[in-house]
């Protein structure tokens, strides 16, 4: 969520995503092949193998938009929370207190903790990693994590340099204040990122910063070795990491660039380990016919999703987004790409494993039906000539779709989607490319930049519902925000407010099906398909852990190799 909410992508994770992509995260490059110059190859038995692609090499907690980076970068970053795998959240390297009235978490931290390096991590470098969120330079995706802090605004805007919301009480415990009105269990996720020391980040021109975005230094259970773009990223146990009951059993992780449609090859040729395998029905049947592997089966928490630039002339009329999910045959979709019990029509920007999913009978699935679409395309005044296409004030209805070729899912959709809306007199012109490519022309482009009409990508949501920051937030229209579409409504907005004053649980659950009706009405992004999510893990690794609220690298520290 946030692959992107963490994207990250993931994303994603995962796109998954997700972010989440995939989620923000998902180039055609060849499987890992044996001796091969292009991939780096396990120096022993005990290194763990992943298969997977779209690696963006940001390995930085507060600046990772992409699922697959955001693997890498919570192995070597440690947060100061956790979670469960039925999604409860737990102490991570610190234990917390909340004041009477919910607007103050107060945090402990464990005693020796240390990065990599040897040094101390102390609250200092808490209060850098939080700060750095809210430096006025900050252009990464995590504001949303620090902006209903007190005094936000006048540390984000330069009019001085002490935080308010933040307050450090000794080396160990530090507090975090949030405004009247906006506390709320969600606010516990603002503390699911990790630490960065502040001795190794300090900058003084935010270039620097960025400077070691691929230079990662935490105190996690691994360190980065090497990596290559496209090709592998190599992780080795963190040899100093503090606590040494909980260090990894294992030597290192090493992840190789496979494009999505080789994992199961890879799998079955024991050249990976384990890896995340688009989930249809022939690939279901087959990883479950391999005697090497074992096959998890989830559903995801997340969604695959189309986002619609709502500033374009074409698509700023809701009629016009309507009639174009109308004449959309997304069951057919599904039953192509995925087939029966690995996905499902998506109504609701909430994932169907959330306590806050709404009732479908209250939401329009969009059924596929050509002549209400063309209604609503008549109605919105976009009428067919004899040409076979529809004009208004003179302008051909043309739009153009941004198709990323890393994963098979956004070609068949917009293949199908090519056919149907041209009998709706839609001229579609289908851009290819990859997946970065992709996010630089939408989300990571700055607001009068962003150079699409529609796009499409898998989004990773957090555990609670709270969907701030993502891709239906106002305020997420940005560079770097994971919300492309332009789209702003203020009364969803008071509902997402809304939901995180409220502490009782019914009570958000009836608020956020409230906002849910409202975007499935708007549509600035068309959910897709709730997906469920495939890995293959070889029988040679035990205590690997992935589920719909666990990601594999969050049981890490348990894995052994036979």
């Amino acid at each position: 969520m946030k692959i992107r909410k963490l994207l990250s992508l993931l994303l994603a994770m995962v796109m998954v995503v997700v972010l989440f992509a995939g989620c923000k995260g998902q180039t055609q490059t060849p499987g890992p092949q044996g001796g091969s110059d292009n991939t780096e190859q396990p120096k022993g038995d005990q290194i763990l193998r992943l298969g997977a692609s779209s690696f963006d090499g940001v390995f930085n907690p507060i600046m990772s938009d992409n699922v697959y980076d955001a693997y890498i970068t919570d192995i070597i970053f440690e947060k100061l929370i956790d979670n469960t795998p039925e999604g409860e959240y737990v102490p991570g390297i610190a234990e917390w207190t909340l004041s009477e009235d919910n607007l103050t978490y107060t945090f402990t931290l464990k005693d020796g903790i240390k990065f990599s390096d040897g040094s101390d991590l102390t609250t200092e470098d808490v209060a850098f990693t939080y700060m750095a969120i809210a430096h006025p330079d900050y252009n990464g995706p995590r504001a949303y994590a620090v902006n209903n802090l007190v005094g936000y605004e006048e540390y984000h805007s330069g009019k001085t340099d002490t935080f308010e919301g933040i307050q450090i009480i000794d080396e160990k415990t530090i507090s975090f204040t949030f405004k009247e009105g906006t506390a709320a269990p969600a606010n516990i996720e603002s503390f699911d990122y990790g630490i960065m020391p502040k001795a190794y980040y300090e900058f003084e021109n935010w270039e620097d910063f960025l400077e070691l975005l691929d230079k990662p230094l935490g105190s996690g259970i691994m360190v980065l070795d090497s990596w290559e773009p496209k090709q592998y990223i190599k992780l080795l146990k963190n040899e100093n990491y503090w606590d040494p009951e909980n260090a990894a059993k294992i030597d290192g992780v090493l992840v190789s660039e496979v494009p999505e449609e080789s994992i199961l090859s890879a799998l079955q040729t024991n050249q990976i380990d384990f890896g995340q395998i688009f989930a249809n029905a022939e690939n279901y049947q087959a990883a479950l016919a391999m005697d090497n592997i074992n096959v998890i089966n989830y559903l995801g928490n997340g969604y695959t999703f189309m986002c619609f630039n709502t500033l374009r002339p074409t698509l700023s009329d809701v009629r016009v987004r309507q009639a174009l999910m109308y004449a959309l045959d997304r069951e057919a979709f599904i039953d192509v790409q995925y087939g029966e019990g690995l996905a499902s029509v998506g109504m609701a920007p909430i994932s169907p494993s959330s306590w806050a999913f709404p009732d479908e009978s209250e939401l329009n699935p969009y059924s596929f039906d050509m002549e209400k679409a063309a209604q609503l395309m008549d109605e919105a005044g976009w009428l067919m000539e004899s040409d076979g296409y529809r004009y208004k004030d003179g302008q051909k209805f043309s739009i153009s779709w941004l198709v990323y070729t890393d994963s098979p899912w956004p070609g068949t959709l917009a293949g199908m989607a090519a056919d149907t809306w041209k009998q709706l007199g839609v001229d579609l012109n289908i851009e290819l490319m990859d997946f970065n490519t992709v996010a630089a022309r939408t989300m990571d482009a700055e607001p009068g930049e962003k150079d699409f009409d529609i796009y499409t990508m898998g989004f990773s949501l957090s555990i609670d519902p709270d969907p701030t920051g993502a891709l239906f937030d106002d305020n997420a229209f940005v560079a770097g925000g994971f919300n492309a579409s332009g789209y702003k409504n203020e009364e969803a907005m008071e509902l997402v407010r809304a939901g995180r004053a409220e502490f009782d649980t019914d009570k958000r659950a009836e608020i956020y099906k409230e906002w849910a009706k409202i975007m499935n009405e708007e549509i600035p992004h068309v959910i897709i398909a709730y997906r469920s999510e495939i890995w293959g893990v070889n029988k040679r690794v035990e205590g690997l852990e992935i589920d719909t609220y666990v990601k594999w690298n969050q049981s890490l520290k348990n894995v052994t190799l036979n």
